[in-house]
């Protein structure tokens, strides 16, 4: 159950107890106040017939007693009268004067009736027997009017009970809005919008949890940007270790691969012995493989054109270099011209991006037409493209070169997602704005 479905739920049970001890203690004080008023009406009843007997004993025969008294009395509120004549052996019974309102039902009459209270009075007559008078409770105008009393006090108490059920709900409903905007500012922190905030909220209760929030939010924003600019100092730092190597094997081993080549040469060309010759040839052959080599570390540690050419003319490039190697495939760049120039780390990451997803292509989509790449850039930053029309990757698992990009991708803030299908493989990356 939610909060606001709790606290209501025990309102209701707080009324409904509630209304039950009322209940309760009503019903005992009418209990006895119904006894007493039938007790004095029987009392009152009683001297009322004494009364009249006595008054009429001498002005009417006694024959006639017992009727001219059921003519004389009148039914008093919360008694009944009953007459029995012995001369003629009829039941008289007075009239009533007073309106009675409508029974009350009939469990609430039981529960309020009295035990059972009867007098009775004999009528005598210079000592003979003309009749007797019954005295008998007669409570139920006083439970009716008691039923009427609890029925209106029940709608009146309904009535609280529902203003004060739809009061607790507004003001909870008012009290706990605030939460549905905490939610959502936690949710978008979850989402990665660490520009998130809950700012002031009007419920002092709340108040500390939407600070703490916004603390949250800023730690958050704090912690990232601590990580993007580490995880940019790793990806830096590897980077200037590779182009360390790339210049090391470049002045160095080229050089000596160069001086290798002519003094094999020149012991070639002057030597007169043939099996010495074929050695030379051999050294020749063996430098040309280990400058090979070298030249594919060089290209692997760090394209020497990526931060000395700009990076639309190195991307040319390298597809004019892939449509001329391979002729079969329709490739296509998109670069617009006003792109701008990114930061080393950066351009690195989309060459590399592209580098690895083309060799991905010429390695795995077999049958492939068209390759299609486009780079380009806006407010949140770079977004690379590649895109073929072969027959996918058929659900295979990601190779070494497409794991290494999805992580340096991760490490400089960004994302990697590749698709594939039927109808070809798309790579597509996101790229922050230059650090």
């Amino acid at each position: 159950m939610t909060l606001t479905a709790r606290i209501l739920s025990l309102v209701l049970v707080v009324q409904l107890v509630l209304a039950a001890a009322v209940g309760a203690l009503l019903a005992g004080n009418a209990r006895a106040a119904v006894a007493a008023e039938v007790d004095g009406s029987i009392q009152a009843a009683r001297a009322l017939v004494l009364a009249s007997v006595a008054t009429l004993i001498d002005a009417v025969p006694g024959p006639v007693l017992v009727p001219a008294l059921a003519e004389r009395l009148v039914q008093p509120r919360h008694a009944r009268i009953t007459l029995y004549d012995v001369q003629s052996g009829r039941t008289l019974v007075p009239p009533s004067r007073l309106a009675r309102p409508g029974p009350a039902p009939a469990w609430f009459a039981r529960l309020l009736a009295p035990t059972g209270h009867a007098s009775e009075l004999p009528i005598v007559e210079n000592r003979n027997m003309r009749g007797l008078a019954v005295i008998s409770a007669d409570p139920g105008v006083e439970i009716a009017e008691i039923w009427r009393d609890a029925r209106a006090l029940a709608l009146v108490m309904a009535l609280a009970a529902a203003a004060q059920v739809g009061l607790t709900a507004v003001v909870l409903r008012a009290g706990l809005r605030p939460l549905g905007r905490l939610r959502a500012v936690l949710a978008r922190l979850a989402q990665g919008d660490l520009t998130a905030r809950a700012d002031r909220v009007s419920v002092p209760d709340l108040a500390p949890l939407a600070a703490d929030i916004d603390r949250l939010g800023g730690a958050l924003a704090a912690a990232q940007a601590d990580r993007a600019r580490l995880s940019r100092q790793v990806v830096g730092r590897g980077d200037q270790e590779r182009k360390a190597v790339a210049r090391d094997l470049h002045d160095e081993y080229g050089p000596n691969l160069f001086a290798l080549r002519v003094e094999a040469a020149a012991i070639r060309d002057a030597a007169p012995d043939p099996a010495l010759r074929a050695h030379a040839e051999t050294i020749l052959a063996i430098a040309d493989d280990i400058r090979r080599v070298n030249s594919a570390l060089l290209s692997g540690l760090r394209p020497m054109a990526v931060g000395q050419l700009p990076l639309a003319a190195v991307l040319a490039d390298m597809f004019d270099d892939l449509a001329a190697r391979h002729d079969r495939i329709d490739w296509t760049l998109d670069l617009d011209p006003a792109l701008p120039e990114p930061d080393e780390a950066t351009a690195l990451t989309i060459y590399r991006i592209l580098q690895e997803g083309t060799t991905n292509v010429l390695r795995h989509a077999t049958g492939a037409r068209t390759v299609t790449a486009s780079v380009g850039h806006g407010p949140a930053g770079w977004t690379v493209r590649l895109a073929d029309d072969g027959p996918g990757t058929g659900g295979a698992a990601e190779g070494n070169g497409l794991s290494g990009m999805r992580e340096r991708v991760a490490l400089l803030g960004g994302t990697f997602a590749v698709q594939s299908g039927p109808g070809g493989a798309t790579l597509t990356a996101t790229l922050p704005a230059d650090a």
